[in-house]
């Protein structure tokens, strides 16, 4: 094998890669698109080869002597080819390959609807000396439209360190750009204004690029549901992404060395497991941004900065060096149990909650802002010893009944007023009580790993479901302040309700613990308020009769890296007019019903980055049975459906009960049941599915009624029949 030398190009490309290569690496969810058609079954497809100065080959004295043969096309050259493309076939996709670079003078090259430029590695789209052209590629007013590399590796759009923008967007609509080096450029590497702030079935998508040495990297404006997934951001001399996207989607990128990394000006997005490396400015949160949720990030040992303003975003369980600087009209900052964040918490407009938790069990003398704290640890039942009759047998363990908990915990709050009450449990206890343990007010229950909290009401097992049955349950969290449950397991027993309920309100933390044996549901939160945001973190959620996780009648109910398996209903249930949840990462399988149910005219919901497998319905199934209105839009992305009747399935019961307009992106719809995509009804219209992946599902990989008028794009490039 004879190993080629680099070209220019590749080396300087190869050394800006090498030398900025990031301390940490992010998590990837981005998974390249596997789909049978672009955009439909009966799709025109015509492909078409921009031309290149130097198609010729050398002659033999050109090669005896040396001489380089320059494959470049000028911009206009093959613009000219694809004009001519697109006037003979005025309907079909064009699949646009270069052979060549593609030099930018005064006029940049022009993308329109149905285009998918495919670019080579070694032949990009580059500036020419003392070029003219506001951009590279221009996007006008144009619909699904894809820059993407042929592979493998990644191709350029390289500025030269002119006055240029990379790739320009106006007016756009379903564009993805994909697996592209954008360096060099004088203004943004990628500037996309999109055509409907509020439509996510417009959505558009940068996925696995790299910007290097622009001044901007990337900007988004006027587009809902927009994913930036899995890209790296270098050495921008001005802002690496600043985004106001409507439940946009950041997660799985790399920063360093940016003046500054994010700025969002979104409403209720979500920014997540990205990596910060040593920028001036890490995070910043305009005036205008709402409502967001900043979630598992992570930087190095670098110290940074998070600026914050806008009203109710959310700050949950990041683990970065930065020093948070609120805004003065900032409103309600929420910075609940991060790590290494260096916050005042007295701020008036900071809503600051540290509590200790199983994986992190500190002793910082302030969890909640102007109170102190007080440990209280009430000794549960442990094994008895054996003796030489039971050494074969099961250990015996007396359980400590729960009221003696609850008489403690009285005590201490009536003698502690002013402190956060942490409640520490270890061994065994019983309630008895078909009313639980309620937590006061600013408390932690911190239990041991192998601690067990179990109800025993002397009943039958799984009462009958009754509409006016009095409520039970095991743990009930308070209806005001601050509150956390860590660690153990809560075992409902198959006779209280709820193992968890969170019906109430506060400001809660659910981490860590095991949530098993609920008569209906694990944990419940129906009519939480927007007011007080529930986190329910790394739990496991398991073998209850009704949901894992049910967010009913609630809003900004986050769940996050759970495991929700065995339960006879859904995994993670989003009902009836939920609004601003989340599902991240978590792992949904083996449940009866759906990995994830979305359903009964929610909107603004994110389900992002599950694995969803071997459940009896779907990995994610978005449905409006009963509920005026329309279950929808919501974001669906980047997860993994496999083994379930379908992966991912959407449909509405009636012309006022409907399931319209939700972005399903990137999710793995493979080895399923019996489809992999079931993408609506007549009642289910105009449900967006872009870069899908299938495969090998028992049935069908995509079923397409055809009255549910579903929209496809994927860069794919099909085979030939």
């Amino acid at each position: 094998m004879v190993n080629k030398p680099l070209t220019r190009a590749g080396r300087v490309l190869f050394c800006l890669i090498s030398l900025t290569a990031p301390v940490l690496a992010a998590d990837q969810f981005f998974t390249p698109p596997e789909a049978p058609f672009i955009v439909s079954t009966n799709e025109q497809i015509v492909h078409v080869i921009l031309p290149s100065a130097g198609e010729q080959a050398p002659g033999l004295l050109d090669g005896l002597l040396g001489h380089k043969t320059d494959n470049t096309v000028p911009a206009e050259k093959a613009q000219a080819a694809i004009d001519e493309a697109r006037t003979a076939n005025p309907n079909a996709f064009l699949l646009i390959e270069t052979r060549g670079p593609v030099k930018v003078g005064d006029r940049p090259l022009k993308l329109g609807s149905r285009m998918s430029l495919i670019l080579s590695p070694s032949g990009g789209v580059a500036a020419a000396p003392g070029a003219k052209a506001a951009s590279l590629i221009e996007i006008a007013d144009a619909e699904m439209v894809a820059v993407t590399s042929v592979g493998p590796g990644v191709a350029q759009i390289d500025g030269g360190g002119q006055n240029v923008t990379g790739i320009s967007v106006t007016g756009g609509s379903r564009i993805n750009l994909d697996q592209l080096v954008v360096t060099r450029c004088g203004k943004t590497g990628i500037s996309y204004r999109g055509k409907d702030e509020k439509a996510l079935n417009q959505a558009a998508s940068v996925t696995r690029c790299h910007f290097l040495a622009n001044v901007d990297g990337l900007t988004v404006e006027s587009a809902g549901g927009f994913q930036c997934l899995d890209s790296e951001f270098k050495n921008q001399t001005g802002t690496a992404i600043a985004i106001n996207s409507l439940n946009s989607m950041v997660a799985g990128n790399i920063f360093d060395g940016n003046q500054t990394d994010i700025r969002s000006g979104s409403d209720r997005g979500v920014i997540a497991r990205n990596v910060f490396g040593s920028s001036d400015l890490a995070l910043d949160l305009t005036a205008v941004s709402k409502g967001n949720l900043v979630t598992e990030n992570r930087s190095g040992t670098n110290a940074v900065t998070f600026a914050l303003a806008g009203e109710t975003n959310q700050l949950f369980g990041n683990t970065v060096a930065a020093t948070v600087k609120p805004a003065a009209e900032a409103k309600d900052i929420f910075l609940i149990a991060n790590r290494r964040l260096e916050a005042d918490p007295t701020s008036s407009n900071v809503k600051f909650f540290d509590p200790p938790t199983l994986n992190n069990p500190h002793t910082n003398p302030v969890i909640v802002a102007g109170m102190g704290r007080f440990d209280l640890t009430v000794p549960g039942g442990k094994k008895v010893p054996s003796t030489p009759e039971t050494k074969d047998k099961p250990p015996k363990i007396v359980p400590v009944e729960l009221s003696v908990v609850e008489a403690e915990l009285a005590k201490a709050q009536a003698e502690h007023p002013n402190d956060v009450i942490v409640i520490h449990l270890e061994g065994e206890y019983v309630v008895r009580s078909p009313k639980g343990l309620e937590l006061p007010p600013n408390s932690c229950l911190l239990m041991a790993p192998d601690a067990r909290i179990l109800a025993d009401h002397g009943i039958a097992i799984e009462p009958p479901w009754e509409r006016a049955a009095e409520v039970t349950q095991v743990i009930l969290l308070p209806k005001t302040g601050y509150s956390s449950i860590s660690g153990g397991k809560i075992d409902a027993g198959r006779q209280a309700f709820f193992p968890i309920n969170a019906n109430t309100g506060s400001v809660a933390v659910i981490e860590g613990t095991c949530v098993v044996g609920g008569a209906r549901d694990g944990i419940n939160t129906k009519t939480r308020k927007a007011t007080d945001p529930l986190f329910v973190h790394q739990c496991n959620v398991y073998g209850n009769a009704g949901r894992g996780i049910w967010s009913h009648v609630a809003t900004r109910v986050h769940s996050i890296a759970n495991v929700c398996s065995g339960n006879y209903m859904d995994g993670i249930d989003l009902d009836a007019h939920a609004v601003d949840c989340t599902a991240l990462f978590n792992v949904s399988n083996g449940n009866r019903r759906h990995g994830v149910f979305i359903e009964e005219a929610t909107l603004g919901l994110i389900v992002f980055g599950n694995r969803l497998e071997d459940n009896g319905g779907s990995g994610v199934h978005v449905w409006n049975e009963e509920v005026k209105g329309s279950t929808g839009p919501n974001v669906i992305s980047a997860n993994v459906c496999r083994g379930n009747r379908r992966g991912v399935s959407t449909g509405g019961r009636d012309d006022d009960k409907t399931a319209d307009a939700n972005l399903f992106f990137n999710n793995v719809c493979q080895a399923n049941r019996e489809d992999g995509i079931l993408s609506g009804n007549s009642k289910a219209k105009e449900n967006y599915f872009s870069q899908i992946v299938v495969g090998e599902n028992f049935k069908k990989d995509i079923n397409d009624p055809t009255g549910a008028a579903a929209i496809f794009f994927s860069t794919v490039n099909p085979k030939a029949p």
